[in-house]
């Protein structure tokens, strides 16, 4: 572990922010019962009349059983979350019918955050930066039919008898996949309508914090599958486990399991392909973590469960959060400012490329503290790389691109200034975008070939061999632009 990273799991455990502890279930007890599916709607509504500037509710639809699938959205000025600057941040749990846990922590969570925030700055705070999307239980059949079991399977799948994190597409298949259990579409669906930043889902029968990779085909069950953003992901799960109460407890708590640290690499643990957690980081850019909340799947003693799990959890969950707006944050504009979507951000030295997906350009990819060469890539726009650009553990730094159609001028390989702009940025001609596409079936294919580039420039001690070169064609680059600046105001 890097100095570095050992810095920013430290800030994550004893940083300054000490939310107020209070549980919900003080004020209404029914929180720590077996609630039903309709209970989590009606609380859902109830939060969402007491606190409209806070909350939204909706439904991402009906199950075959006859079941909403209930999500919560909440932040500060909550009406403009979609166009707002703020990360979101994603939080499901009930994935598997029978594993409890989740349902109580999320549906307080979200009573905390709107009836807190009058009283706790820290809560005002996180709000104002973060919007969080919580959903209690996404199968919310499987649970109707459950039993109370510590290690049983009834209500484990969905109606239809699919074990959703075993139903999610996977760039390690061939081809591609038609058939999806509803819920599993629905869930799909969601994510391309609100792309979170960081996620978690949340499950029993372990008490760990699992990270990607779940599964590698060419890498056997119980062997380390690192992801590229592997040590991010070790420093967002041990943020976690080192803020609850016991995860990180190195005594096997659960039978044979004995993690260190209080988590895993989930291929480690064991091999799970076509799960939740890898879909989201490898198609939608979520840095996802799946938490196992206890040992027991459906203990018999709701009080005791959902009392024990919010206080053993409460730290965490708040304290992970804050990871969202970690690492490099910006925007990315045209030359006149309009927003650009569907930008590829690269981080050198990391290959995995993430995508800008807010309707106003918005961006935010979390990284471990560091120095990074950094670029935006867009079909039709020069790529824009910014070097040297340095990221510190106490808050995210500002990065913005603006980036140039082809069409304003130039030779296929002109570099250009931008003397708008912060300093030097060093604009490179390719043919399309870096990395990976998103097809609509939702595989992956990579479309980059050897001498593509917009892969990292720097030599292997860490200086550039980019040069900023005044380019006689430049001229006719920058007189187009202020030619049009002046149409737009003529």
């Amino acid at each position: 572990m890097t100095l570095v990273t050992a810095a920013l799991i430290v800030l994550a455990v004893v940083g300054s922010n000490a939310f107020q502890f209070w549980d919900p279930a003080e004020e209404f007890p029914q929180l720590n019962t077996y609630f039903d599916n309709n209970y989590i709607g009606q609380s859902f509504e109830t939060l969402q009349e007491k606190h409209p500037d806070l909350v939204k509710i909706s439904s991402l639809g009906k199950t075959p059983g006859d079941n909403d699938i209930h999500e919560i959205t909440i932040t500060s000025d909550v009406s403009n979350w979609q166009t707002a600057n703020k990360p979101s941040v994603k939080y499901v749990a009930n994935m598997h019918g029978n594993e409890v846990r989740g349902r109580g922590l999320l549906l307080k969570f979200a009573y905390y955050l709107a009836m807190s925030y009058e009283s706790d700055q820290d809560v005002r705070d996180i709000m104002a930066t973060t919007v969080f999307h919580l959903l209690p239980t996404i199968n919310p059949d499987g649970f109707a039919t459950a039993t109370k079991s510590c290690s049983g399977v009834d209500g484990r799948y969905t109606s239809d008898g699919t074990d959703m994190n075993r139903d999610f597409p996977s760039s390690w298949q061939s081809g591609t996949r038609l058939k999806f259990a509803n819920e599993t579409k629905m869930l799909m669906n969601y994510a391309t309508r609100v792309p979170a930043v960081l996620g978690i889902s949340f499950h029993d029968g372990a008490l760990v914090t699992n990270y990607p990779w779940d599964g590698v085909p060419d890498i056997l069950s119980g062997k380390y599958a690192a992801s590229p953003d592997d040590a991010l992901f070790i420093t967002m799960a041990k943020t976690y486990s080192l803020n609850h109460k016991s995860m990180s407890k190195r005594a096997a708590q659960c039978g044979q399991d004995d993690f260190k640290d209080g988590i895993t690499n989930g291929n480690k643990w064991y091999k799970v392909f076509n799960g939740m957690q890898d879909w989201n980081y490898m198609y939608n850019d979520c840095f996802e973590v799946t938490i196992e909340l206890g040992c027991c799947k459906y203990p018999s003693d709701a009080a005791d469960t959902f009392g024990k799990v919010w206080s053993d959890n409460f730290n965490s969950i708040l304290k992970f959060s804050k990871l969202a707006n970690s690492g490099v944050k910006g925007r990315a504009t045209d030359y006149f400012g309009n927003p650009l979507t569907d930008v590829t951000i690269t981080v050198s030295g990391i290959n995995k490329t993430t995508k800008v997906r807010h309707p106003e350009g918005y961006y935010w990819r979390p990284l471990l503290g560091g120095t990074y060469n950094i670029s935006a890539s867009k079909h039709g726009y020069y790529t824009l790389a910014r070097k040297s650009i340095v990221v510190r553990e106490e808050e995210p730094t500002q990065i913005d691109f603006i980036l140039i159609p082809k069409s304003q001028g130039g030779d296929d390989e002109d570099k250009i200034q931008n003397e708008s702009g912060p300093g030097p940025e060093n604009y490179r001609e390719v043919d399309g975008e870096s990395g990976r596409e998103k097809q609509d079936t939702g595989v992956i294919e990579d479309d980059t070939t050897e001498n593509d580039t917009t892969e990292d420039d720097t030599t292997e001690n860490g200086t550039t061999n980019n040069t900023y070169q005044d380019d006689p064609t430049n001229f006719v680059v920058l007189f187009s632009i202020m030619f049009n600046v002046f149409s737009a105001f003529w």
